[in-house]
């Protein structure tokens, strides 16, 4: 049998693991909400409100056949490069569900990659990605080389249905931020 002779180091080592799992969520990344100041759920009007504060300009308001409402516009950040950028509202809803931001620079898909691992930590595993990228490469307008997801695993439900999808095209990439759950 075999006997403790330290129960107090023990019980240290165990408040020391705590501290470490406690202090390694607390750092966790976050959660796709939305996209720099425009959260999901908002209405047009508050994401309208929002875009100069983010540095967005060159505005255009459209509605689909569908009856999406879509705002385009271009971000001019200091430091940053220009983005098209595009909100979409979907069919007559007024809640904010997706923003896709267009990276005209292919050669930059290290970089975004890496500011999306800072946010919102490790991507899927690849064999997750591959298996949406099967499921939804038919329906994009061009062939895309690659995707990369970040979230969908939120404690929360309207977590759950988050994501981050990075795709890489032949002479462009794209950064969708997506709630899955405000296109039903």
């Amino acid at each position: 049998m075999a006997t403790i002779t330290r129960p107090a180091a023990l019980f240290g080592g165990l408040l020391a693991s705590l501290a470490l799992a406690t202090a390694s969520g607390a750092m966790a990344s976050e959660s796709p909400t939305g996209y720099r100041s425009a959260d999901f759920g908002m209405s047009s009007e508050a994401v309208l409100e929002r875009l100069e504060q983010d540095q967005v300009v060159n505005v255009s308001v459209q509605e689909t056949e569908d009856n999406d409402l879509i705002i385009d516009g271009e971000l001019q950040a200091e430091n940053e490069p220009a983005t098209d950028l595009r909100y979409v509202f979907p069919a007559g809803r007024d809640q904010l569900a997706l923003v896709v931001a267009f990276h005209p620079h292919v050669e930059d898909y290290a970089s975004v990659k890496a500011e999306l691992e800072a946010r919102y930590g490790q991507p899927w595993e690849e064999e997750m990605a591959e298996w949406w990228f099967e499921q939804l490469k038919d329906g994009m307008p061009e062939e895309p080389g690659s995707l990369t997801v970040w979230g969908g695993d939120g404690n929360e439900a309207r977590e759950r249905g988050r994501f981050v999808r990075l795709w890489s095209f032949e002479d462009y990439l794209s950064v969708e931020y997506l709630d899955t759950q405000l296109f039903r």
